[in-house]
């Protein structure tokens, strides 16, 4: 393998890298939420600070090998889709991050409703994550696709957690914060989910050359 074919790999697996610790803390955030684990969000907070060192390392030698290499066609897709999916981990880890600021207040009072929808969200935003990184780590443009189908149902689940808990008239405003809350939640999950399908988004530009953001 050539030089510039070595130190493609060693960034991709950096990616890879970053995408598994991203994925731990949407699971350790999901942990958090639905089984009222303390200790879960000490675990994403402690690892934020280690996925913004990803993030910044990884621009970095991009830059670095963009401007030793001056690669174009797919070589040069490749160090841009890395730029963008970098930047779409660490915006996921942000949600995870402001899931778990939310959560916070669950540890003392019980939620306003079940978490049903909620769990059943979290489960799909993980799958989707980890089948965006799959989907990536081998080129796969089928997988990509069908992580991309997965968002319809994450929209769905959001639409009817907001709907049935600001759907009743609500006297107490503590119970009003609590519902808040849990639909800030929702929005933040279905916002993983999104950036689950930006980074699939990007290996369909790596593998075809072709940029279907916006058309779906």
């Amino acid at each position: 393998m050539s030089k510039l074919g070595q130190d493609f790999e060693q960034l991709k697996a950096k990616v890879i890298e970053m995408g598994a610790l991203t994925e731990q803390m949407v699971g350790w955030a999901s942990d958090a939420l639905i089984t009222r684990d303390k200790s879960a969000v000490a675990k994403v907070l402690a690892a934020e600070d280690e996925l913004d060192r990803f993030q910044i390392g990884i621009d970095s030698e991009a830059v670095r090998l963009i401007t030793i290499y001056t690669p174009t066609a797919k070589d040069l897709r490749f160090l841009l889709m890395v730029v963008r999916i970098n930047t779409e981990l660490e915006r996921v880890g942000d949600q995870a991050v402001n899931n778990c600021e939310y959560v916070d207040m669950f540890l003392a009072e019980p939620p306003p409703r079940p978490l049903n929808d909620l769990a059943r969200m979290t489960e799909i935003a993980c799958e989707m994550v980890h089948g965006a990184l799959q989907a990536f780590a081998h080129e796969d443009v089928q997988k990509a696709k069908q992580v991309m189908a997965m968002d319809d149902a994450v929209d769905a689940l959001n639409r009817r957690t907001f709907e049935d808990l600001l759907g009743d008239r609500i006297d107490s405003p503590d119970l009003l914060k609590r519902c808040m809350s849990l639909v800030l939640v929702a929005q933040s999950i279905e916002r993983i989910a999104d950036h689950a399908v930006n980074v699939c988004e990007e290996v369909v530009y790596l593998v075809k050359g072709e940029d279907i953001r916006h058309q779906t």
